[in-house]
């Protein structure tokens, strides 16, 4: 491992690694140097991505097209993890998402599924199925974004909200069950409007313009890089990307403890303008 490629040797999974946040989290582990089985229904955005991130080498990406809907994808994600990592597991990042930005009375049986099933229902069967693996090299991370949602209602997101309470939930929870055996476990939100990568054309022009405004996903790669680092602490922690971006590109990717130090968990976020 060298200050250069601080993630040398990791093994780390991402889904939602396709398109937006999840491809910029891809991009920032690959370029620290770790090899990343990457995840997406999105087969061949996911195939550009693996041939742009392995830069020539051939165990730096493996590509996994997989419907996080079905619970028969999301176990042939583990045992093909385990396949490819032979059974070690550096961290794991759920960047998946969908929103279908519906007023409650008019979102869908199939559209409140398919949000808790990508959201948060993969998130969970996705870590009961890597805890072990987690464990084998003294320790590892767990990194899940969240969102402002996460914390407050949104209107027309009422199954999104859903989905991002319950993944702080779940991290919470898993945080406190790993927390003796160096894992960490936090959730990270962007800090700016991102546009989930589940969301349709049709979708986002049924939002008012202000919500169409957009960040960009591929400046807060680094922080995503800087949490799967970690070793059992900080843990069960809510980060903002871009505040721990920033900080990654201060002080570099391994953040001294006076970096995490200033900056605690979000327990809330301010509703925006």
């Amino acid at each position: 491992m060298t200050p250069a490629e601080p993630l040398a040797g990791a093994r780390i999974v991402v889904t939602g690694a396709a398109r937006g946040l999840g491809a910029a989290a891809a991009r920032a582990l690959a370029a620290a140097g770790a090899r990343c089985v990457l995840v997406d229904v999105l087969e061949d955005d996911l195939q550009r991505l693996a041939r742009e991130i392995a830069d020539g080498k051939s165990d730096a990406a493996h590509p996994i097209a997989a419907d996080l809907t079905d619970r028969a994808d999301l176990r042939r994600v583990v045992e093909t993890t385990g396949e490819v990592f032979g059974g070690a597991l550096t961290a794991f990042v759920h960047c998946a998402g969908v929103l279908h930005p519906n007023p409650l009375s008019e979102t869908t049986d199939d559209e409140w599924d398919r949000t808790l099933a990508v959201n948060l229902t993969a998130a969970f069967f996705l870590l009961r199925g890597f805890a072990e693996a987690l464990e084998t090299e003294g320790g590892g991370s767990v990194v899940l974004t969240s969102s402002r949602a996460g914390t407050q209602g949104f209107p027309r997101e009422a199954a999104y909200c859903a989905s991002k309470f319950g993944i702080e939930g779940l991290s919470q929870a898993f945080a406190a069950e790993m927390e003796a055996r160096r894992v960490s476990v936090n959730t990270i939100t962007p800090g700016a409007r991102i546009k989930p990568t589940g969301m349709t054309t049709e979708e986002e022009e049924r939002l008012p313009p202000a919500e169409r405004a957009w960040g960009s996903a591929d400046r807060l790669g680094p922080a995503f890089a800087a949490l799967a680092l970690l070793r059992g602490t900080p843990t069960g922690h809510r980060f903002r990307a871009d505040r721990l971006a920033a900080a990654a590109h201060r002080h570099g990717l391994s953040l001294p403890e006076t970096a995490w130090a200033g900056l605690p968990s979000d327990s809330r976020l301010p509703t925006p303008a």
